[in-house]
């Protein structure tokens, strides 16, 4: 273990320190302790490493969907990677990807659906270490394992309803639906003694949606929609703080000051040294050395924010069943972003005192961390992207349908997040994030097989926001990802289907080389992946369904495959 002797701690107790990834800089406030005739001049590090230390609960780029936006919203699209989700308009989940699809349904819908994600992100360390340049600790190995696997599995509902209202040749068609859905989310937990302990424990974000929808069928060829989205916003978030690092700096701050202040109190000169040195010893025993001394911060916030969802849909091509082709329609969608003020508290646990037993001379302020690391409200600004969609449907042969998709994620919105504390003694801290525009291309494919059974198979590939390793966090380690999926429609009557669909995600490794602003560097890299597995049923009413894209019509039979 490096000694702590003081002397870099001094030489910079006059300077603002440099906040990595804040990029700017936060002044150490001033305490003045007094021991007999001596004055001690403390200055403390913990307001920038309490702001650090909040602004990185936030730092959450997820494994689904390009950072923790979700995909999975329909399982009828997960069989084909979402591919033509904004043109299809293949059940009532279009509501979530294009409203305007619904006004392409004959009947009455209610869909009630899951999906099960089981995420694996196994990390392997490589040389994780503090990152202190110019102090005794630069270099130094961080404690603690790699950790098992920090993925958690979790069910996302869906849940759509759509009810045609009118039905009129000469004034149109419109319906109306709602749906209920999970647009973005992320968690991951990882063990207490892992060695990225620092940048992250456990990570928890969901959000919810409610859409309440309409849509209005133009001239049998173009469609029109539009969603409200009542999004609800929450987070609880955990990891560790090092406060054997920063009693470190303090103690060796108050170490190196000792012979002059106890030379002031009348100590003789020769017993000077022996008390320094045991009063070293009993602090280093006590745990105030880098990662000696673990707390934990907790924080938790929520908000309510309202944003909308505009869709259209173009048929261009209405073919008869001897013509080769026969359905074919593109739509585009706009899902707007939503800004969250997240409320809520941040509590600390575990936070020492700074003392050390069998010490000759006591630290002059021993509950210097409690007086800063308490219990307070904190707030955070978070920009969730806008998302734009293109996508196309295409009917041939009776029997096949191709899809295609591309969509637009603009997380450049997403540059950094404001953070804001009670504590006046705390200064307001931004996060920066820098992420890129994202890009997501599917490919599907149907087959009809049968009036009663449609197979399907997708492919996809999804783009990360992220810019570089220095900005992935184990919070969720998101990179560049293949997505490979399959399902199929059983039609067992003709008011109900049920869905089911599997895909596989293959994620690229993640190197990951992010240092907090306590100077934890993280280093290595993630092996992650990601199984979904899906099912939903979807009723139907309201009289007798249209002559649809589905398999061809049998002689005195009529197709229950599809609502169009």
């Amino acid at each position: 273990m490096p000694k702590l002797d003081g002397s870099f701690w001094k030489q910079h107790s006059f300077l603002a320190i440099e906040m990595r990834r804040l990029r700017h800089p936060v002044y150490l406030r001033r305490n003045i302790c007094c021991l007999g005739r001596g004055t001690f001049n403390v200055y403390l590090l913990w307001p920038g490493i309490l702001a650090a230390l909040l602004s990185a609960v936030f730092q959450c780029p997820p494994l689904h969907a390009g950072s923790f936006a979700l995909n999975e919203q329909s399982v009828s699209g997960l069989g084909t990677a979402y591919a033509g989700a904004a043109a299809q308009a293949d059940d009532a989940s279009t509501i979530f990807f294009n409203p305007a699809g619904i006004a392409l349904l004959h009947q009455g819908e209610f869909q009630l659906g899951g999906q099960l994600i089981v995420p694996r992100a196994t990390f392997t360390n490589e040389g994780s270490r503090y990152n202190l340049p110019n102090t005794p600790v630069n270099g130094m190995l961080l404690s603690g394992g790699n950790d098992g696997d920090g993925g958690v599995a979790h069910v996302l509902p869906n849940v759509y309803l759509a009810q045609p209202v009118l039905r009129s040749r000469n004034y149109g068609d419109l319906t109306v639906g709602v749906g209920l859905s999970v647009p973005f989310g992320l968690e991951t937990d990882y063990s207490p003694g892992w060695v990225g302990r620092y940048a992250a424990l456990r990570t928890k974000l969901t959000t919810f949606d409610i859409q309440p929808t309409i849509a209005y069928r133009l001239f049998d060829r173009i469609s029109f929609g539009a969603s409200l989205d009542i999004q609800y916003a929450s987070a609880r978030l955990t990891q560790a703080i090092d406060f054997g690092l920063a009693g470190a700096e303090l103690t060796a701050q108050f170490e190196q000051a000792l012979p002059g202040l106890l030379a002031a109190r009348g100590v003789p000169a020769s017993a000077i040294p022996s008390l320094v040195t045991a009063t070293e010893q009993a602090y280093s025993k006590a745990g105030f050395v880098p990662g000696g001394r673990d707390g934990v911060l907790e924080v938790a916030g929520d908000d309510w924010k309202v944003g909308f969802t505009l869709g259209a849909i173009v048929e261009y091509w209405k073919g008869n069943e001897q013509s080769f082709f026969q359905d074919g329609r593109f739509g585009v969608s706009y899902r707007s972003g939503i800004s969250h003020t997240l409320r809520g508290n941040a509590s600390f646990r575990d936070v020492p005192a700074i003392t050390a037993a069998g010490a000759p001379v006591q630290f002059p302020q021993p509950n210097a961390f409690q007086d800063l690391f308490f219990d307070q409200n904190a707030t955070a600004q978070v920009d969730l992207p806008e998302i734009y969609h293109l996508g196309l449907y295409q009917r041939f042969q009776r029997q096949y349908a191709i899809m295609g998709d591309i969509a637009w994620t603009r997380w450049s919105t997403l540059q950094s997040v404001p953070i804001v504390f009670q504590n006046a003694a705390t200064p307001t801290t931004v996060l920066q994030l820098d992420y890129k525009d994202a890009l997501r291309y599917a490919v599907g494919f149907e087959w009809y097989a049968t009036k009663n059974l449609t197979l399907r198979v997708g492919f996809a590939y999804d783009e990360t926001p992220i810019r570089s390793a220095s900005f992935r966090t184990p919070r969720i380690p998101d990179n560049n990802r293949y997505f490979v999926s399959t399902g199929l429609r059983w039609s067992p009557t003709h008011f109900m289907d049920i869905d089911v669909g599997y895909a596989h995600l293959f994620v690229q490794d993640s190197t990951v080389d992010f240092t907090d602003t306590q100077g934890h560097e993280l280093r290595g890299k993630f092996d992650s992946a990601v199984d979904i597995v899906s099912a939903a049923v979807t009723f139907r009413w309201g009289g007798p369904k249209a002559a649809a894209p589905a398999a061809p019509q049998l002689p005195g039979k009529e197709p229950v495959g599809y609502s169009k």
